[in-house]
């Protein structure tokens, strides 16, 4: 356990009053230092380092701030006097206790036996408001404790520095003032903890919550915040604690590398991993329903064996804002080499997605004719579509690979549509389906 250490300061005092707290028992944890002088002249301004109290028994004139000067602001002053009518408000509004004379030494020895619990009590709530501070203020990350107003009644050194604010300027404020917001953006409610602070007060359980606030000078930030409720001694919730970690950066690589996992490098259209998953995931979404449009570039190897890859580069990236553009609320993916693939969650009527083919080709061939590495190029289209789930993305691919490699085979430079062709097809290796 720490030690308190209660200095005292006697100023006017008998002797036997010395002798009589001297006397009286502490507990194990508690040391006194007792010091006594015959007036309070006898002590010269900040002669004193650090003083728990003072009893003070003197009719000469004194002020608060002569009693500040010599023992400290935070001194616990005990005046002794036969005529209390006598002090002036500035006196009574420094003194904590008044002890009337005359006095008998039981008496004496009960206000002394009081005046050491009273200050043993004080000093153990300092070593436990210092130790909790300690630990909040050694914790990663923000910590905060806050009533049900939403005021910050204590902030750990990290929170202060994360606001740009000392601890003075934010404990007791709230959240608009500490981070530097509007009282509108607050009553707005966004990016200000009131859902999660709600969340707390709806069910009073430690939870992890995943949040925003918004950062006057930085910006909005995203935190992942443990918050806990708070409880008086009847139960009664007062207030939470909230425990919170900057994961912003964090959370920027991690939507860096994901988009990395799920993008093709060159074209920054989705890749073949990622189209097989979004496309599973959101076709759940319009009942099965489903058209996808299977897209190669015609004489692709030839521009990269005569100008280089550096033009196929330069082909493909075109081909991917050409598709974007033609096809901009679907998703759009690259296969591989200078294949590509769009798909649409629905089955739109044919001569609207012809419209949009034709489109496509249009733009594409302008295109190419602006550049003489490009003048060859041209591409050929399989399109196949289901409305039934029954049919699986695996089966549609190839659908629309058979219409793919049709065009190719039969109409270069062109769209086909499976439905139209299947009963033409002969089975390719490799190819699993049977056409009836």
């Amino acid at each position: 356990m720490y030690l308190c250490h209660l200095h005292v300061i006697m100023a006017g005092m008998p002797k036997q009053a010395a002798k009589l707290m001297q006397e009286l028992p502490l507990p194990e944890d508690c040391r006194l230092h007792l010091q006594q002088k015959d007036s309070l002249l006898s002590f010269k301004e900040h002669a004193i380092h650090k003083c728990t109290a003072v009893l003070l028994r003197d009719e000469a004139a004194w002020t608060s701030a002569q009693i500040d000067a010599i023992f400290g602001a935070d001194a616990f002053l005990v005046f002794c006097t036969a005529q209390p009518e006598k002090l002036t408000e500035e006196q009574l509004a420094r003194i904590q206790a008044l002890w009337p004379l005359p006095m008998t030494d039981r008496l004496l020895s009960f206000h002394c036996q009081r005046l050491l619990a009273a200050l043993h009590l004080h000093q153990k709530l300092w070593h436990t408001g210092n130790c909790l501070q300690t630990v909040v203020d050694t914790m990663p990350g923000f910590v905060w404790f806050k009533d049900l107003a939403g005021h910050h009644l204590k902030v750990n050194q990290a929170f202060c520095e994360m606001v740009g604010k000392s601890m003075q300027e934010v404990e007791g404020r709230q959240h608009y003032e500490i981070w530097g917001i509007s009282p509108e953006q607050y009553a707005e409610g966004e990016y200000v903890c009131l859902e999660t602070d709600a969340a707390i007060a709806a069910n009073p359980k430690p939870t992890l919550f995943q949040e925003q606030v918004l950062h006057s000078k930085l910006g909005l930030r995203q935190l992942e915040t443990y918050k806990a409720p708070i409880f008086d001694e009847d139960g009664k919730l007062i207030g939470n604690i909230g425990v919170a970690k900057d994961v912003t950066d964090e959370y920027a690589n991690k939507e860096r590398i994901l988009l990395l996992s799920r993008t093709d490098e060159l074209t920054r259209l989705a890749n073949r991993r990622y189209f097989y998953q979004f496309v599973e995931k959101h076709r759940q979404h319009c009942n099965g329903a489903l058209t996808l449009c299977y897209i190669d570039l015609d004489h692709f190897k030839q521009l990269n064996d005569t100008f280089g890859h550096q033009y196929g580069d330069a082909a493909l990236m075109a081909m991917g804002e050409l598709l974007k553009q033609a096809f901009p609320k679907d998703f759009i993916a690259r296969l591989g080499g200078d294949e590509f693939v769009v798909a649409v969650f629905a089955v739109p009527d044919r001569e609207s997605l012809q419209h949009k083919l034709d489109n496509l080709y249009q733009a594409a061939r302008d295109f190419f004719r602006k550049d003489e590495s490009f003048r060859n190029l041209d591409m050929s289209i399989g399109v196949a579509l289901t409305d039934s789930a029954a049919v699986s993305l695996d089966t549609l691919l190839q659908r629309s690979d058979d219409a793919l490699y049709y065009s190719k085979e039969h109409c270069r430079g062109h769209y086909t549509f499976y439905e139209d062709i299947r009963e033409k097809l002969v089975p390719r290796r490799g190819n699993g389906e049977k056409h009836e």
